[in-house]
């Protein structure tokens, strides 16, 4: 059983989904978009981080998600092997490097740390330590920057254990629809097939 909003219970099968319209910001109708009470189970720490993801992508859905994350002026962190840097001009050019190298673009969203470590063309990801999503604000702060993502690519925006991108807990769809289906905290059991 999950609570949808503190309004009604639903009754969901593993398969179900709430769905929930992105208005104002991060709210629905002055409500948070996802209730932290309903979801903080899927923040548990452990010991794997979660990732935010974007599939089947090209060169021009990375554009885009650049782009939107340089509008929205989020602080942002640069890392090349390690160490912080100065970012390319074209922060696309990381796709030329040498494969030796390895690169980090931190995005500050809401006092969590988004990292994409640009892992190739076809896919999006950014990976967040779930210790970091500590309440309501954090969780919207989130939701939020996925709703963009997903916007900006016109592509659904993914929420999953690390590594378990088959079983998303957190869908936003370019239209701003939010979907969240409970995992009880059970990443393990979700990577394994045994949900």
């Amino acid at each position: 059983m999950v609570k949808y909003h503190g309004l009604a219970h639903r009754h969901l099968m593993p398969s179900g989904f709430l769905m929930r319209p992105l208005l104002n910001g991060g709210t629905l109708g002055g409500r948070p978009m996802l209730a932290w009470d309903d979801l903080k189970a899927e923040f548990t720490w452990e010991g794997s981080w979660r990732d935010i993801c974007v599939t089947g992508t090209s060169i021009a859905d990375w554009r885009a998600a650049l782009e939107m994350i340089h509008a929205a002026g989020f602080r942002l962190k640069f890392m090349t092997d390690g160490a912080e840097s100065t970012p390319p001009d074209n922060l696309l050019q990381v796709f030329n490097q040498p494969r030796e190298c390895s690169f980090m673009l931190a995005a500050f969203v809401g006092g969590v740390q988004l990292n994409c470590h640009f892992f190739g063309e076809s896919e999006i990801e950014f990976d967040l330590d779930p210790r970091e999503v500590v309440g309501q604000a954090e969780l919207d702060a989130v939701v939020t920057f996925m709703s963009k993502l997903a916007a900006s690519t016109q592509k659904s925006a993914l929420m999953t254990p690390e590594n378990t991108h088959q079983a998303a807990f957190i869908r936003v769809a370019p239209s701003g629809i939010v979907q969240y289906i409970s995992t009880n905290g059970s990443f393990q059991e979700l990577a394994a097939g045994r949900s």
